[in-house]
């Protein structure tokens, strides 16, 4: 006689295989990001428009300080105060991951904001060692564990790690830009 597995033993190997799966899935919709890097751009002939509609995802967090003074008044919404050191400092944290938009376009940079009124500007430099040349975070100037940058009219410090932060793009959206240009076949005289 052939015995049938319980009810038990199937939901205990299949309810894991059903976690598995679902794992998975989830695993490969965060895959389809990629790093923006210059190589990317020249591939697929990015310009103003096309690179002002893509969008554009941070890899790292990014955490910016700067010294409040209480006569500017209020901070953002979305900043806040720390006291450190015995004074306040409005800190802003752009998180792993937070969704941006295209405000400004150079040559080898883009200025993408992730709130309304201020951007980060991401890009390559001269300097840079990397063959494809990622979009990291640009400063005015790094030092070992902080770089000077202007973010919303005012000076502030990029802080803890953000440095290597870069730009990702979903790969689909790439693809989309592509599909939407038009290949002219031009034209020929008709013969007379």
């Amino acid at each position: 006689m052939i015995s049938r597995p319980s009810i038990a033993s199937v939901f205990n190997v299949r309810i894991p295989a059903a976690i598995l799966v679902a794992i998975v899935a989830l695993a490969g919709c965060a895959a389809g990001r990629i790093p923006f890097t210059q190589t990317l751009r020249d591939q697929y002939r990015l310009e103003g428009d096309d690179l002002k509609n893509l969008q554009y995802f941070i890899s790292g967090n990014v955490t910016l300080q700067r010294e409040f003074r209480r006569e500017e008044g209020e901070i953002s919404k979305s900043h806040k105060l720390v006291i450190k050191e015995g004074g306040l400092v409005e800190e802003v944290v752009v998180a792993a991951g937070t969704p941006g938009i295209a405000t400004n376009v150079g040559p080898t940079s883009i200025a993408v904001s992730f709130e309304p009124g201020g951007s980060l500007v991401f890009g390559t430099s001269s300097s840079d060692r990397d063959p494809n040349g990622i979009y990291n975070l640009l400063a005015k100037r790094w030092t070992d564990s902080y770089g000077e940058l202007i973010y919303d009219n005012k000076t502030y410090y990029a802080v803890k790690g953000s440095g290597q932060a870069y730009l990702e793009v979903d790969a689909e959206s790439l693809d989309a830009v592509e599909k939407k240009r038009k290949v002219l076949p031009g034209m020929i005289l008709s013969p007379k």
